[in-house]
């Protein structure tokens, strides 16, 4: 009998379906590596597990050294730089995999149970919650945090339906949330939410979270002693003052994933815009009743979103598992998974899937530096640096930080942020970078040796034109200015 339930469930349409989204999603992992934070994090890493402790202070920028360094993002660091080392790319294109499937696996099992049984509305929904974030699915320390947000939910609404004993994995999960990634607060937070909401009463199409007494000091219980396991980090409780950086406004204002959504973007103006105003009008015609907690997450989590778009993700996981409500029980497909054709048309779909993620994983041979994108690194300027033995006095393209990190070249900036924060050192770098009216007087203070910047920077334009400095390196991506008489 289970081994048919397990064939039923093997040769279904829902598998098909999460099968045919995972080897795309894997195969879109193979392509070069473009995020610029990637290598600064396998850098830390590295020097982790050759020194063999966290640093608490900078030791990778000339500009910084020695002053105070967060590492917040540790875990993931180790767990990355020793799957470099051992599997090479491979073993952090398999890291990536997992993750999503760790997320795709948790919203799908619980979108199923809010859907009444609908495997293929739950697959499609699980699929949903990862394709609306996808461009934030890179290699860094995020993808932990969205997967164990996504693992939250899941337990949390285990707990509500009387499966108490799934809370205390909120424990341990803390502990890894705590050390790999600065959003764990959301952790402890998710489950005190969980308790605020079940004083909500019933309104319209909104359901309250039934709870006893009991249940409430409980979940109290475990929202505190979360909390106090997430202080179980290097950082203490620096890791949870973090998201404090969230209220910089020269930060939000310069860094790319903290501005506001741009809905002249592709993504925004027909894929997230569109999707807002579906789940509107469904929640408007609304018949069914709604959890008021996955409500609340969508609206946060979009509000979030509106401000800094790096909380895209949240809201595709919050709202999927949102919108499983709302499927009326009429569309259930369950009866075209006994089919004996459905399932071996499925079964086929799914091995024509796995033959083609086969066929592609030659690709994922190599090392980390061989799989980084030729096109968002300056290779050239860097061996012109090393050659030249730079080590200080060098301005960067903050954007190029990370991958001098790796290269083991000091940066002024990079995109370990906060740090630069003190002693106005981001502000500088941008007054820079933008020609500001003070950049001539900067570059006389810093008095810079060398000047790596990409040719369309409007600092660029004016060090061509600065008897001061000439250009020495001349690249597609990256040209290098020296000074010429340094003091």
């Amino acid at each position: 009998m289970q081994a048919n339930r397990l064939k039923h469930k093997l040769l279904s349409p829902s598998t098909a379906l999460l099968v045919v989204w995972t080897v795309l999603f894997a195969c879109n992992a193979m392509a070069p590596l473009t995020d610029p934070d990637t290598p600064w994090h396998m850098a830390t890493g590295m020097y982790i597990l050759q020194h063999h402790h966290i640093p608490r202070h900078d030791v990778f920028s000339w500009s910084m050294r020695g002053k105070p360094w967060v590492t917040q993002e540790w875990l993931f660091e180790v767990i990355l730089a020793w799957l470099s080392l051992h599997f090479q790319f491979a073993g952090i294109w398999f890291l990536i995999v997992v993750i999503q499937c760790v997320t795709l696996g948790f919203v799908y099992v619980l979108a199923r149970r809010l859907a009444g049984g609908n495997a293929v509305v739950a697959a499609l929904l699980a699929i949903l919650a990862v394709l609306v974030g996808w461009p934030f699915w890179v290699i860094r320390p995020q993808i932990f945090s969205y997967a164990l947000f996504a693992v939250f939910l899941w337990i949390l609404e285990s707990y509500r339906r009387g499966h108490r004993r799934y809370i205390w994995l909120s424990l341990p999960l803390m502990l890894i949330w705590a050390n790999s990634h600065a959003s764990a607060p959301l952790g402890p937070l998710m489950i005190l939410f969980e308790l605020a909401v079940s004083f909500l009463p019933s309104w319209g199409a909104l359901v309250q979270s039934s709870f006893s007494q009991r249940d409430r000091l409980q979940l109290a219980f475990f929202a505190i002693t979360s909390a106090a396991i997430g202080l179980l980090n290097p950082n203490h409780w620096h890791e949870y003052a973090y998201a404090l950086l969230g209220g910089n406004a020269l930060m939000v204002r310069s860094i790319m994933e903290w501005h506001s959504p741009d809905f002249h973007q592709s993504l925004y103006k027909w894929g997230v815009l569109p999707y807002f105003l579906i789940l509107l009008t469904l929640l408007a015609y609304q018949r069914r009743g709604v959890l008021w907690k996955f409500f609340i997450y969508t609206a946060v989590t979009f509000a979030l979103t509106l401000v800094y778009q790096r909380f895209l993700p949240y809201f595709s996981i919050s709202s999927a598992v949102l919108l499983a409500q709302m499927i009326p029980q009429r569309f259930s497909l369950s009866d075209a998974n006994r089919s004996f054709l459905w399932r071996m048309l499925s079964g086929m779909v799914s091995i024509l899937a796995l033959v083609w993620l086969g066929y592609a994983l030659p690709t994922v041979k190599g090392t980390f530096r061989q799989h980084l994108s030729r096109n968002a690194f300056p290779f050239g300027a860097v061996a012109y640096l090393q050659k030249h033995h730079v080590q200080t006095s060098l301005l960067n393209a903050y954007d190029w930080g990370g991958f001098l990190i790796y290269e083991h070249i000091p940066t002024f900036v990079d995109g370990r942020t906060d740090i630069f924060l003190e002693n106005h050192t981001f502000a500088h770098y941008m007054d820079l970078q933008n020609l500001a009216s003070d950049a001539p007087a900067l570059l006389d203070e810093y008095q810079f040796r060398y000047i790596l910047m990409p040719p369309n920077y409007a600092l660029t334009v004016y060090l061509e034109n600065d008897a001061d400095y000439t250009l020495v390196y001349e690249g597609r991506l990256a040209d290098i200015f020296k000074r010429v008489n340094p003091s």
